[in-house]
Order: structure tokens, then C-alpha cells, then sequence
């Protein structure tokens, strides 16, 4: 599980989850043992992702910016920034 083990260092909020409880055992496996039959979780207990390492956290966090700039006017536009700027 040395994926875990990356996760579960630097005071993220899995590592601060394992010192305050002073151990793993709220930690199921990665999103590929989860997401198969062998480490599924039972209904019993709740499953919560950490996306701790994935480019989607930082897409999450940079939309917030994004969407928190535009909708209080701080936004500013770079002209050509960007080569392609149709998806927006």
C-alpha cells in the first residue's frame, strides 16, 4: 500500500485522521481496491475519497478560484493567454 503510505504523511487530512486516532484502520485501500469486489467497503461504513495526489483536486480547487474571481468582478482577462481559448 505504498500509495497510502504517500497519503498518509505531511498533515494531510488522512495523515491528521491516523494521528488523531493513532491508527489505519479508517483506511480501506486505494480508489482501485475500493472500487473492486475485494476491498469494498460494507454499507455499514461510510466511504470517503481523498483525491489526494490527483490532477482533479487541483481542477476542483482552480474552478473555485476561477468561479469566486468572475462572480466579484476581480477577474482579469489575459488576451492570449491561452493559444486556444474556445473552451471557455
Amino acid at each position: 500500500m505504498d500509495d497510502v503510505d504517500h497519503c498518509l504523511k505531511a498533515n494531510t487530512s488522512l495523515h491528521l485522521s491516523e494521528k488523531a486516532t493513532g491508527n489505519r484502520d479508517f483506511v480501506s485501500g486505494n480508489l482501485v481496491d475500493v472500487s473492486g469486489e475485494e476491498g469494498q467497503a460494507g454499507s455499514d461504513r461510510p466511504r470517503i475519497f481523498s483525491p489526494f495526489g490527483l490532477g482533479v483536486l487541483d481542477l476542483a480547487v482552480g474552478n473555485f478560484v476561477l468561479e469566486a474571481a468572475i462572480s466579484s468582478n476581480a477577474a482579469i482577462a489575459l488576451p492570449d493567454f491561452f493559444s486556444n481559448s474556445a473552451r471557455w
